[in-house]
């Protein structure tokens, strides 16, 4: 009898262990952002599981933010999704972006930006660099399918305007509204600027901000499902 209960005890003992252990190492910082300036941001959106680094131990902060990361970053943030669709065919990536494949690991996050109406180009390359103007586009877009945000009506006045693409205005003037985006001591947006792991980290983090912030108040988006062949 004793023998039996010291070995259930060694058992339990055994998973508590492997439990504690597993939540240390899931939320155990990373070593590389000490210095950086999104630190807190980055170690939060760590903590939510909502950002992950180039490894267990590393985050990057000074890299690119490649495409794929930046789409499937906006993903998990806002947490779109097809919930609201039934499909007659599982969708591919293929069959609307000619340079995500099905099995990159992206390819979900970029089949769940399509469907909700992100305007992703369909010759877009997951691997190239984005940059602010495109991450602060996206942003916006996926952001506002959490709710129907209030905002006051005023114009921004942003300096180098006449750099940021047309089609892109709208949406940077209300990441500008919702302070998720910000301009620079001189009145720049800087549209061209490719975007660091680091810097994405702190618009995702102003992002999330918002709509925990605003959830009580935003009117839900009505998204009435259908069938996608």
């Amino acid at each position: 009898m004793k023998k039996r209960m010291s070995t259930a005890i060694a058992a339990v003992a055994v998973m508590l262990s492997a439990s504690f252990t597993t939540q240390a190492f899931a939320s155990a910082p990373f070593g590389d952002i000490g210095s950086s300036s999104n630190k807190v941001q980055i170690e939060s959106l760590q903590q939510q599981g909502i950002l992950k680094g180039v490894s267990d131990s590393a985050f990057h902060p000074e890299d690119s933010l490649t495409t794929a990361q930046g789409i499937s970053l906006i993903v998990r943030t806002t947490q779109i999704s097809l919930a609201a669709i039934s499909f007659v065919k599982a969708p591919e990536a293929d069959d609307y972006f000619t340079q995500v494949k099905n099995d990159a690991w992206y390819a979900e996050d970029f089949i769940i930006a399509h469907y909700n109406g992100l305007d992703i180009p369909a010759d877009i390359d997951p691997s190239a660099p984005l940059t602010k103007e495109q991450f602060t586009h996206y942003l916006v877009q996926a952001l506002e399918l959490t709710g129907q945000y209030a905002t006051i009506k005023m114009f921004i006045p942003i300096l180098d305007e006449e750099d940021i693409t047309i089609d892109y205005q709208g949406t940077i003037q209300r990441a500008l509204l919702y302070r998720i985006a910000s301009l620079d001591e001189a009145g720049n947006f800087d549209p061209s600027h490719v975007l660091t792991r680091g810097e994405a980290a702190a618009m995702l983090y102003n992002t999330h901000a918002f709509i925990e912030a605003h959830k009580e108040t935003a009117v839900p988006e009505q998204t009435a499902p259908e069938a996608i062949e």
